[in-house]
Formats: structure tokens, C-alpha cells, sequence
């Protein structure tokens, strides 16, 4: 379960633990233009399952544009398929960012993993 599901030059996802229909994906290192493409292939067959995510940033050590905008990517696979999806313990620089683009309204931020999975019950 802790194998890495994939890995794209400074990007690792991993697999956590499964809480009722939510997946938990770990992310470590980079998020930019290169990577991106990566992370949204990784999480869509999740998506198109009726899923829900909770996906941590902990580990993510940078974010360009494309990142927020797979981030957003990612939000909307989970919802048009009656998911949805949230994000755990992302970086100081990662929340700025997304407050500073006023993306709070689509982009659902938690400050651990264990504090997203309640916001999951249900889903």
C-alpha cells in the first residue's frame, strides 16, 4: 500500500489508507509544468470510481501555476463524478498562493489528513 504509484522525475505519489469511499494519495516533491500531467493521470481512475480524495501536500516541496491548476484539475474530475475532493497539510507557500488567487471557494484545504477525512463521513 506504500509503494509509490508513480514517479515522474522529482514527483512521488503514494497510496494511503482507504477510509469508506475516500482514497488518501500522498504527494512528495515537485508540482510544475513537467509533473502536473502526472498527478491528474494518477488520480482520475479514483475519480471516475465515484470516489472522494483526500490528497496530502505535506511533502510537496514546490508548486508553480500548472500545480494550482491541476489542483483545480483534480477538484472538478472528483466532483463531476460525485466525489469531491480535499487537501491536507499543503505548505505555507501552497495556501498563500491559493489565497491569494481566492481559490478557498473551490479548493478545500485542511490542516492535517486526519482533520480532512472527518469532512469525507459519507462520502
Amino acid at each position: 500500500m506504500n509503494e509509490p504509484q508513480s514517479m515522474d522525475g522529482a514527483l512521488e505519489i503514494r497510496r494511503g489508507e482507504t477510509h469508506g469511499k475516500t482514497v488518501v494519495l500522498r504527494v512528495r516533491g515537485r508540482i510544475d509544468a513537467k509533473t502536473a500531467p502526472r498527478l491528474l493521470q494518477s488520480v482520475q481512475p479514483f475519480a471516475g470510481m465515484g470516489r472522494s480524495l483526500v490528497l496530502n501536500l505535506a511533502e510537496v516541496t514546490f508548486m508553480g501555476p500548472s500545480g494550482v491548476g491541476v489542483l483545480l484539475a483534480v477538484t472538478q474530475a472528483f466532483q463531476d463524478h460525485s466525489g469531491s475532493a480535499r487537501l491536507a497539510a499543503p505548505p505555507a507557500a501552497v495556501v498563500s498562493v491559493v489565497s491569494l488567487l481566492n481559490l478557498e471557494p473551490f479548493l478545500k484545504i485542511d490542516a492535517t489528513e486526519d482533520e480532512a477525512l472527518p469532512a469525507m463521513a459519507g462520502r
